[in-house]
């Protein structure tokens, strides 16, 4: 408790440079490019564009209450991919920017949260899209969106600590043990199958199936999103509570884990 306290204040005190951190994290992803920011409005334009076509016209999956399939499949995927990104950046964060890490002023605990804040950037400016995919599904007759979409910001605060506790462990465990990243890819790729991003959790017929898909850090999160964007109703109390006590333990032993190893990431860097 006492280093997750220790690291929430140092984070709070240096806001501004991690703010500065985040905004030059953004400006280094699309420098050079012609559309810049604009990419961030594109790709999740282009998914939805493509899903929409593929499930639309090509492929046409039966899911009971996941009508259009394609925006309740991008309402799932893009709080996955911030998830997902958010953490792959940030496990090698120290490994790349070993040169700060060295100075003995510099307070290393910022560059995991860096790309977990930079690709929320990205989820918020994927949300115009979301919306433009919510008005269609109602101009087409389909029972999408609603008031619930309010309580997105919740969902996504309560997201926060999940991934940055899990970010700031990993980047520590990364530093230390190389192959961190790659056993990480893989658990990531195993862990999309087994989150109902893909089907609603009502589609899971197996009893032992469906309690594996309950027991995913991701699920309650991924079924917030989907009650909040595209049934448009506010989750139900347990979710929240299950929600918060996720976050909780997520930030609390990655916060433990990043303090226990913090004194030999010179060393091992």
């Amino acid at each position: 408790m006492t280093s997750s306290i220790d690291i929430a204040s140092r984070v709070f005190r240096h806001r501004g440079l991690l703010a500065a951190l985040t905004l030059r994290e953004l400006k280094a992803r699309y420098r050079g490019s012609i559309l810049g920011f604009f990419w961030s409005l594109v790709q999740p334009l282009l998914l939805l564009a493509v899903y929409t076509f593929v499930f639309s016209i090509v492929f046409q999956p039966r899911a009971a209450g996941a009508e259009p399939y394609a925006l309740f499949l991008v309402c799932g995927l893009f709080p996955w991919i911030w998830l997902s990104t958010a953490l792959v950046e940030g496990t090698t964060s120290l490994v790349a920017s070993a040169g700060l890490i060295r100075r003995a002023v510099f307070p290393a605990e910022l560059l995991p949260i860096v790309p977990v804040l930079a690709n929320l950037v990205h989820l918020l400016l994927a949300l115009p899209v979301l919306a433009v995919g919510v008005a269609l599904g109602r101009w087409q007759g389909f029972e999408v969106g609603g008031w619930g979409v309010v309580a997105l910001p919740v969902i996504v605060a309560l997201e926060l600590p999940l991934i940055a506790g899990l970010a700031l462990a990993l980047a520590a465990l990364h530093a230390h043990f190389k192959d961190v990243k790659d056993l990480l890819t893989s658990a990531l790729t195993l862990l999309f199958f087994l989150t109902p991003v893909l089907f609603p959790l009502s589609a899971i017929s197996i009893p032992a199936l469906r309690r594996l898909v309950r027991l995913n850090p991701a699920t309650p999160f991924t079924l917030a999103y989907q009650d909040a964007l595209f049934a448009g109703r506010f989750p139900p109390l347990a979710l929240w509570l299950e929600m918060g006590a996720v976050a909780l333990v997520a930030w609390l032993v990655g916060c433990w884990i990043f303090n226990r190893l913090r004194e030999t990431l010179v060393e091992a860097l």
